[in-house]
């Protein structure tokens, strides 16, 4: 495959999703700055643990209900392709034309943003196969502009911002998309912090059991080489 060099942008994802069979795929956006895949931020992973700062404890939940997952890498080209651009050139290499009809997105931050030009490029996508988004701290500039699609976009997604109230408390908010409590304070936090409703969210989209072990079996993260024509 020729690979056009200032095009040049990778991302993780399972063996099924690239092969486009996965029947349920989880989408992880991070945020901004010097955070690369699989990492919510950096500070948290130098200085608490990887686990707390990274996208894994997702990935393995997520693989253990039988997601496939696509982790995004937003910023590794900033001067060649915008995080915008990147995820959208991965929804369309791997979502579009797939038999997955089961889409959940986690977003942090400015990945928050990100998902809203998502769903103006892929409007029937979020109309149609989107379940859920779940936003932590989410930085938005607006919602889409489309009044159908802002409607669904309201109700399917919850942002955990950040607050010292207990997790999940609602808190007021005024863009249409609810927010909750994260249970911490810290901007950086909010992932970590938020996971367990999260997952909890999506059991009960589904219903399915409540327990979930964290084991990686099955899952397969290999690099692929995107190519934007």
């Amino acid at each position: 495959m020729k690979i056009a060099e200032s095009k040049l942008s990778f991302f993780f994802a399972n063996h099924k999703v690239i092969q486009k069979v996965a029947p349920k795929i989880l989408v992880l956006i991070h945020g901004n700055g010097a955070v690369r895949a699989r990492q919510w931020s950096r500070k948290i992973i130098l200085n608490s643990s990887l686990e707390k700062g990274s996208q894994l404890p997702f990935i393995k939940m997520a693989n253990d209900q039988g997601y496939g997952a696509i982790v995004t890498n937003g910023n590794q080209e900033l001067q060649r392709m915008s995080p915008e651009d990147h995820a959208s050139a991965v929804w369309e290499k791997l979502i579009t034309g797939s038999c997955c009809d089961h889409v959940i997105i986690i977003a942090h931050s400015y990945g928050g943003q990100v998902t809203m030009n998502l769903a103006r490029c892929f409007p029937g996508d979020f109309l149609h196969r989107v379940k859920a988004v779940y936003l932590a701290d989410s930085v938005r500039y607006g919602m889409t502009g489309i009044p159908l699609l802002d409607q669904r976009l309201c109700s399917i997604s919850l942002n955990y911002v950040t607050s010292d109230r207990d997790c999940d408390t609602p808190i007021e908010f005024e863009d249409g998309i609810k927010s909750i409590s994260s249970g911490t304070t810290s901007h950086e936090w909010t992932s970590w912090y938020s996971l367990p409703s999260i997952f909890e969210n999506i059991r009960t989209l589904e219903k399915l059991p409540l327990q979930v072990s964290l084991t990686m079996e099955n899952f397969v993260i290999v690099s692929f080489v995107l190519l934007l024509l």
